[in-house]
């Protein structure tokens, strides 16, 4: 499979964390979520950076990441010439971004957000979440292609103590 500029790109088994922490905090209704990061110049995601507790907030319906954890790992991916492509939060039943998720995403062209449903049993296959991609406002795009080829992905934990190894 060659790698397209403009689409991202998942290796095999690279959102298997995520979706760990997710059926975790479901079963405690809880909405979570991570971050994805890729090369700079590339779409192949190179680091999944799953929410801690410090300044993380998670509750029913409700899933924020304060200003302190974002810059901790912005400031993270910049020192590591990483770009912050993504994020992942759950849902506790279908996948579509609320009037809060349409609000409090992060607002970037070109970011993406997808949401994972059902949280407390969430399906595996990315392609059966929904993802949108942020141009001017929130539009429905496709999901992440996998790529089995790919190596395997650093997984990392961020918050407001910084970014450690999960």
């Amino acid at each position: 499979m060659t790698t397209d500029t403009r689409k991202l790109v998942l290796p095999a088994g690279a959102v298997d964390p995520v979706l760990q922490e997710i059926r975790c905090h479901g079963l405690a209704d809880q909405e979570t979520g991570a971050l994805l990061l890729t090369g700079q110049s590339d779409m192949r995601l190179r680091v999944v950076a799953v929410a801690g507790t410090a300044g993380i907030v998670r509750g029913p319906g409700l899933f924020t990441v304060s200003a302190v954890a974002y810059d901790r790992l912005f400031t993270f991916a910049e020192e590591r010439s990483y770009r912050v492509r993504a994020m992942i939060h759950s849902h506790p039943g279908a996948a579509f971004l609320s009037r809060t998720d349409r609000a409090y995403s992060l607002r970037v062209p070109g970011f993406v957000s997808a949401v994972v449903p059902a949280y407390a049993a969430p399906p595996a296959d990315p392609a059966s979440w929904g993802w949108w991609r942020f141009e001017q406002d929130w539009v429905p795009c496709t999901a992440w292609a996998v790529d089995p080829a790919l190596p395997p992905v650093r997984t990392v934990v961020f918050d407001e103590e910084g970014v450690r190894e999960y």
